[in-house]
């Protein structure tokens, strides 16, 4: 960079003289903010194109995020946020202040006018002449993001994004036969501009994407709906799609929730059990306004009926990723629901792994992997995982598959679907439509000699019955239950209409669980909660415990949590604690008899475990856990937060 200030160079260059320089001085008084450069070309003593080449060449134009800062639009904080992400994706630094939430479109463009002495531009809601098409390429438009906006006289006006280089500008001048006035637009407006001059959807360029599709493409010929593809679904649709699935997989989203709304769609990925928008760029405005073919586009991968908007409909699809030269199978269930303004969908991702976490690397404290541990390492009897759907519950029963399954046992699992594949046991998928269910697959796995039995989950008293007698007779049973903590496992299994003492006999452990978010390790930070909430859970507001939080920041997409961990309540029935289920207490009385046992953690007092270690927040105790544990934690917050 050269040392020389701007004055200098231009007098050096011989392109102003000493008295025109001094006299924008002078005129640079009234207005201290203004460049020099800009006022010499106001006076007429300059010209933009000389003033923009020496900028350049000696690197004194001044940064994006001077500007930025200089207008109060960010803080140096956020900038240095915005330039780690820049720098980590490679990307503009516009486009990451954008993508983070930090700066909205239209002040970036008009900083970015400024910083290159450009006009900026409103295009939204702009007319275009039919004839623009054939001044610039579409190919060479949407690569460099710019779009002809007017042509009057010997002029073409063309908005863009970012300024494109000067040899860029000559081709499209040498080209046009025209003098091109460039000026600056938000990128999403050029992007709806290009649509309207070129007739297209709008695209970018598909080698972004990591992800092999052919399969897909394949299914959906065989099933004789491929005249649809060229029909009614474009390929800036498909690509739209892919683009939003693929972000699903690589952020880590369970879930993804295409809403349809008054103005179009909008798209949600759940992160961490928590709803969120991640920003697509100029591709948000497209997916808003090709909702109707995204929907149908979904509906084909999984061969529904596209014709059909009226009534729910329920399917499946599958695909092969490839990241890194590592190929593997992602399952896709899909539901569609018709709603107000159009139909809403939801895609389940359930990524399959090759293997699955221990109970150590899912992050439960080490005292409850001991117990845990002790307890399989007995031969037989039911181990139940109870909560809410998205507590982990399958997570868990994976990790302890992982643990039990040796060389020198068979081990059996049903599962509705298979979510990770682990070598050396034998999986096998529900098939309700030909009969393959829970039940009729559990008695079939009895005739397999198995020493371990996985059934996804209980829903029936069949399946109960039959898992507890498969216990009964010398097997290892696992399996899930929808009850709100460990005891109601009991009064669930009983409500359904199994025997007191066939529980009792069988029953071996229970862990009920919670999934509570991490704070971002990141943007950790000492924080104080507010006395009402501390007021909620019972704790003095006078304690020494160094509550943490997360501030926010790019890592965690600013809502402080970047993770999750369980919070649990394990229960290893005592003989007396069995026998009292042959009396069919209720589940408050039980609750009472096994929790008042020294040594045994409920789950709101293993939360708070998490929040004193600084894992999670009371925040994140009081979105997740049931109320009446909270009112019932009270009185051993105030012991334990002292």
């Amino acid at each position: 960079m050269s040392k020389n200030k701007i004055g200098e160079l231009l007098i050096h260059r011989k392109l102003i003289s000493k008295e025109q320089f001094d006299q924008a001085l002078e005129r640079q008084q009234a207005s201290p903010s203004q460049p020099i450069g800009q006022i010499l070309c106001q006076m007429g003593y300059l010209k933009k194109a000389d003033l923009g080449f020496v900028l350049d060449y000696n690197k004194k134009r001044r940064r994006l995020g001077e500007i930025l800062i200089s207008r109060n639009l960010i803080d140096a904080g956020r900038l240095e946020n915005a330039l780690t992400v820049s720098k980590n994706e490679n990307i503009q630094l516009g486009k990451a202040l954008v993508r983070q939430h930090l700066l909205d479109e239209e002040n970036l463009a008009r900083a970015i006018a400024f910083q290159h002495d450009m006009n900026f531009i409103d295009l939204a809601g702009a007319q275009f002449d039919p004839e623009l098409a054939g001044f610039v390429n579409a190919t060479f438009a949407q690569r460099h993001r710019i779009v002809p906006v007017r042509s009057k006289d010997e002029s073409l006006i063309i908005a863009m994004a970012y300024p494109v280089s000067r040899d860029e500008l000559s081709q499209i001048e040498k080209c046009c036969q025209m003098r091109i006035v460039p000026v600056i637009a938000k990128e999403s407006d050029i992007a709806i501009a290009q649509q309207k001059v070129y007739h297209l959807a709008g695209t970018k360029e598909r080698a972004e994407l990591n992800f092999n599709f052919d399969m897909l493409e394949d299914q959906v010929r065989d099933s004789g709906k491929s005249k649809y593809v060229s029909d009614v679904i474009s390929g800036d649709v498909d690509f739209l799609v892919k683009r939003i699935i693929s972000t699903g997989i690589r952020d880590g989203a369970s879930d993804i929730h295409f809403e349809s709304t008054e103005n179009g769609m909008a798209v949600r990925y759940r992160l961490d059990g928590i709803l969120q928008t991640i920003g697509m760029g100029t591709d948000d405005t497209l997916i808003s306004t090709n909702a109707r073919q995204i929907v149908s586009k979904i509906k084909i991968l999984c061969d529904m009926d596209i014709s059909e908007r009226r009534r729910p409909q329920d399917s499946s699809f599958k695909m092969k990723v490839s990241k890194d030269g590592n190929l593997r199978s992602v399952d896709f269930r899909v539901s569609t629901v018709p709603t107000q303004f159009g139909e809403n969908v939801v895609i389940r991702i359930l990524d399959k792994r090759s293997g699955s976490m221990s109970l150590e690397e899912l992050g439960y404290f080490p005292d409850d992997v001991a117990a845990l541990y002790n307890a399989l390492d007995k031969p037989t009897g039911i181990f139940l995982v109870t909560g809410p759907t998205g507590s982990g519950k399958s997570s868990t029963l994976y990790a302890v598959l992982s643990r039990i399954n040796t060389p020198g046992v068979k081990t059996l699992t049903i599962e509705d679907p298979i979510e990770y594949g682990i070598e050396g046991i034998t999986q096998t998928e529900v098939n309700e439509i030909i009969g393959n269910t829970f039940a009729h697959l559990l008695r079939a796995f009895m005739r397999q000699d198995p020493d371990n039995i996985m059934v996804g989950e209980i829903r029936d008293i069949e399946t109960a019955t039959i898992s507890m007698r498969a216990a009964l007779t010398g097997h290892t049973v696992l399996s899930t239950l929808h009850t709100n903590d460990a005891t109601s496992a009991v009064t669930r299994l009983i409500d359904m209409g199994l025997e007191p003492s066939l529980i009792s006999t069988t029953l071996r452990c229970v862990l009920a669980q919670r999934l509570v978010r991490r704070i971002c390790r990141q943007c950790a930070a000492p924080y104080q909660p507010p006395d009402p909430l501390l007021a909620e859970f019972g704790i003095p507001v006078k304690n020494m415990v160094a509550f943490r939080h997360g501030k926010g920041c790019p890592a965690c997409n600013f809502t402080g949590f970047k993770g999750r961990r369980p919070i649990v309540e394990l229960w290893l029935p005592a003989r007396d604690e069995l026998l009292m289920i042959n009396r069919r207490p209720d589940n408050l009385t039980l609750r009472n008899a096994v929790f008042s046992q020294p040594g045994r953690l409920t789950m709101i007092e293993d939360g708070f475990r998490r929040v004193q270690a600084a894992e999670t927040t009371l925040e994140e105790l009081l979105r997740v856990i049931p109320y009446e544990q909270i009112e019932a934690g009270r009185d051993k917050a105030a012991k334990l937060f002292v």
